[in-house]
């Protein structure tokens, strides 16, 4: 199989180091019952996420059925990317909306020219390229839903930032509850 799948150890990093930041955002909870079942749906996303890494990264491209599992794999992720794409956005984060809606499409998207590079007559590693780029679009912007969530502003090529009215939410996942008492506090004078 090509690079794609052979570089197992930056994979695994990168989902480490996702996890951590998933782990961040979800250490703080309010009283808000939406952002409570925000949270926790994207707890059990970004879990899913790091089993279907792991499966995949997992794979040995030797065995006679290899395609059939990474392909599967790919099935899944798209469904739980999808998912994701669905889950009712708290309005504090409404910035994650579009980017979550563009991480389905780019994963739906790469999940089809997988499977056309893959199951067609024969392997065409340009139409592998292709999925590798929609692949990679759709990674990038779940990293930037997890900065956002983080209370962060994403940075990187072609990220324009705009804020009205607090969208990233002043980080409301990071904050512990007395980070929220005293902007309870602070409200209430005004």
């Amino acid at each position: 199989m090509d690079s794609t799948w052979e570089d197992k150890g930056l994979k695994r990093t990168k989902i480490t180091f996702l996890m951590c930041l998933c782990c961040l955002l979800l250490a703080g909870c309010g009283k808000d019952e939406v952002l409570d079942e925000y949270q926790a749906n994207m707890e059990t996303f970004f879990e899913h996420i790091a089993e279907f890494n792991d499966n995949m990264n997992d794979i040995d491209v030797n065995e006679r059925d290899y395609v059939a599992k990474l392909l599967g794999y790919l099935d899944d992720l798209d469904t739980e990317i999808t998912w994701m794409a669905e889950l009712e956005v708290p309005e504090q984060f409404s910035a994650v909306e579009s980017l979550a809606d563009e991480a389905a499409e780019n994963m739906t998207q790469a999940v089809s020219l997988y499977h056309m590079a893959y199951e067609g007559k024969e392997y065409d590693e340009n139409i592998q390229q292709a999925a590798k780029e929609y692949y990679d679009r759709a990674n990038i912007r779940i990293q930037y839903i997890l900065t956002i969530l983080h209370g962060e502003i994403p940075e990187g090529d072609g990220v324009i930032y705009t804020e009205e009215n607090k969208i990233l939410g002043g980080g409301y996942m990071n904050k512990d509850d007395e980070d929220s008492d005293a902007e309870d506090e602070y409200e209430d004078e005004e």
